[in-house]
């Protein structure tokens, strides 16, 4: 039987709790678990897209079978071959300069973590008390930095400097659905999942974890909702 339905997720926030310590993200047995047996569905192939590191994600995900778009969708590897946007090799040379002066710029904001990644430089709030009460004044530092080519988006206790290129979740879920000749449902949480929403359009089941407003088609209350979900499709 061919692959009839592409299921795409985001991880944190939607697989797995949003940590203070991002590294420290984890997802439990039972939920992994779940994604093996989703993925065992003879009309079904799971694929997680996050901001993640490739690596990180194939350290997280082992085991389950998901296919994995990182770095929000430079890279796609488990469904077809392995593929790389045509201009990550220059946004990675970008984003190593671009961390170093992120670092430099942040040493006095206390608790405030920058991470390297290979075509985006994300910035960490979570663990700083005086940014959480006003993000303002980091936010003006980290846009002082803004080279040409690149842009700053916002998420959970998270800045993050991304290139502008027009390319991200939706469009790498969109081609993995073309290669697949798939339906897609794509579910997630946050700021990036809901451009993915806007760029996947009424095409696909989107839909929406947690409270807030959005361009789902659906939601679900958290991550126990996002489990039922999965139970149901996996049936």
């Amino acid at each position: 039987m061919s692959v009839r339905r592409l299921v795409a997720l985001d991880l944190d926030g939607t697989l797995a709790p949003l940590r203070r310590d991002p590294a420290a993200v984890r997802l439990t047995a039972a939920r992994r678990a779940l994604l093996a047996r989703l993925g065992r569905s003879p009309d079904i192939r799971v694929l997680v897209v996050s901001g993640r590191p490739q690596g990180f994600l194939r350290r997280a995900l082992a085991g389950t079978g998901a296919a994995l778009a990182g770095e929000h969708g430079w890279v796609l590897e488990g469904i077809g071959p392995r593929w790389r946007h045509p201009r990550l090799s220059l946004r990675a040379r970008q984003a190593r300069a671009l961390a170093a002066a992120a670092r430099r710029a942040v040493r006095g904001f206390k608790g405030v973590r920058v991470e390297t990644k290979t075509s985006a430089v994300a910035v960490h709030w979570r663990s700083a008390p005086r940014v959480i009460r006003d993000p303002s004044g980091l936010r003006r530092v980290l846009t002082a930095l803004l080279p040409a080519g690149w842009r700053l988006a916002g998420g959970k206790r998270i800045w993050e400097f991304r290139p502008a290129d027009a390319w991200g979740k939706g469009e790498v879920i969109a081609l993995a659905a073309r290669r697949l000749r798939a339906r897609v449902v794509f579910i997630g949480d946050d700021v990036t999942d809901e451009e993915a929403f806007r760029t996947l359009g009424r095409g696909a089941r989107t839909v929406k974890v947690g409270p807030g407003p959005t361009r789902a088609r659906e939601r679900v209350g958290g991550l126990s909702g996002v489990d039922a979900l999965l139970d149901r499709l996996a049936r």
